[in-house]
């Protein structure tokens, strides 16, 4: 039975004469395109981190019908790292800083307020609980975190994560929203309640990142 799950890359440009306006060309009309034909993934998200001071500026992600296709030599061959039309090497991998963790869902969360469509807006918690946390994150946000998290201005819907390798940070949770424009205070909130304190507090690793949305290709009007 195919499993299916989620690959999130994370990218910087590090190479001087590759240019945004090039990288971005380069990654909307050929790279996601590839990856789309190749069977790999039936929906790709591009986005651009708000904080121009962020370890990564862009943000990929694909829904992938089967996380076994990830090992898949026959699929990868599909989707050549190389093209003319960046510079240097113009090898993809030589040219930015880059992170790639694939991923399979373990809840998705809507609310009351079941919305249509997506949002301009993406707030990513990459996170690993304190050692022997992992159940009570998991009900922290079953039963609290979510809810209240649903609540706040534009919100439309969550879902979350576990990596597949058990490499850390090993959860991932995805919040959309109407637009970037994050309610703060509504979020700050969300995490002060006792149990919010303690789980975040023991936290042994988080980042969170809001993106903006840049394109959606494929399967566009499904949901993650």
């Amino acid at each position: 039975m195919a499993s299916p799950g989620l690959l999130f890359v994370s990218t910087r440009i590090s190479f001087p004469e590759l240019t945004d306006e090039v990288y971005n060309k380069w990654y909307d009309s050929i790279h996601v395109v590839d990856v789309l034909k190749s069977g790999l993934a039936d929906l790709a998200l591009r986005f651009k981190n708000v904080d121009p001071e962020a370890k990564k500026t862009y943000l990929a992600v694909y829904r992938v019908p089967d996380v076994s296709r990830l090992q898949d030599q026959a699929i990868k061959d599909q989707i050549p790292p190389t093209s003319d039309m960046l510079p240097g090497s113009g090898d993809f991998n030589d040219l930015v800083e880059l992170d790639i963790k694939a991923f399979v869902p373990i809840q998705a969360f809507e609310g009351q307020g079941m919305k249509k469509g997506r949002g301009k807006g993406l707030l990513t918690v990459l996170m690993e609980p304190a050692e022997g946390g992992d159940d009570e994150l998991d009900e922290w946000y079953r039963k609290q975190h979510h809810d209240m998290v649903s609540m706040c201005k534009g919100y439309r819907r969550s879902t979350r994560y576990r990596v597949i390798d058990n490499s850390k940070p090993r959860y991932l949770t995805i919040h959309e929203f109407d637009t970037t424009d994050m309610p703060w205070d509504q979020l700050k909130m969300t995490s002060q309640t006792e149990w919010g304190k303690k789980v975040i507090g023991s936290m042994q690793s988080m980042e969170s990142n809001v993106w903006e949305l840049i394109i959606e290709k494929d399967k566009t009007m499904e949901k993650l």
